[in-house]
């Protein structure tokens, strides 16, 4: 399933700047570039997509080959309402989750700070280190999933030494998150590897 995976996310992500789709990778797999493996069954994107690129939007999309399952109507209803759509494939049956970057001050914030990193051998477009906290810390205050908070002490305790703090500590006051900081600052890490 992992190799799958990495293979999914190296096609699309060439297939994104190839049709020059500014996106970047978020969820679970920038989790698994800055923390620790673990499974997961979607691949994350957030992607800049304009109602005024509908029509190109949805003939690029269609360009994707037969592998996959791409409903044109649920990319145009997506970009209208600045909410997400998916794509299967289905050789795998995994989802591509594309979120429409939003005027968010959050969302606009983490979009300019997307890293170019080297994946697979590849060049692709990932949330950065601090991002990805603050994002799945948003997610575990809106759903109390435990895998969010696991993932966002991971990546803290692994980047530590790198992070910037003073952005993190920020936009943790900003998203009224720093709560759920403390508490990941408490788990055992050895309980999930």
């Amino acid at each position: 399933m992992q190799n799958d995976q990495t293979e999914l996310l190296k096609a699309v992500s060439a297939f994104l700047a190839k049709h020059s789709i500014s996106y970047m990778i978020t969820g679970a797999w920038s989790a698994i570039f800055y923390g620790r493996p673990r499974a997961s069954h979607d691949i994350d994107f957030v992607v800049e997509l304009r109602n005024k690129d509908l029509s190109r939007i949805t003939n690029v999309f269609g360009k994707l080959p037969e592998d996959f399952l791409v409903q044109a109507e649920s990319i145009t209803e997506a970009v209208k309402e600045n909410t997400m759509f998916q794509i299967l494939h289905l050789p795998t049956m995994l989802k591509l989750d594309f979120w429409i970057l939003t005027e968010n001050e959050f969302d606009q914030a983490r979009f300019k700070r997307r890293k170019k990193v080297k994946i697979l051998g590849k060049f692709m477009d990932m949330a950065s280190a601090e991002d990805t906290i603050l994002q799945k810390l948003v997610w575990y205050r809106e759903g109390k999933i435990e895998k969010h908070l696991v993932d966002a002490a991971f990546v803290y305790r692994i980047q530590a030494k790198k992070l910037d703090l003073n952005y993190l500590n920020f936009w943790m006051e900003k998203l009224d998150v720093e709560k759920y900081f403390q508490e990941l600052k408490k788990i055992d890490l050895e309980q999930h590897l």
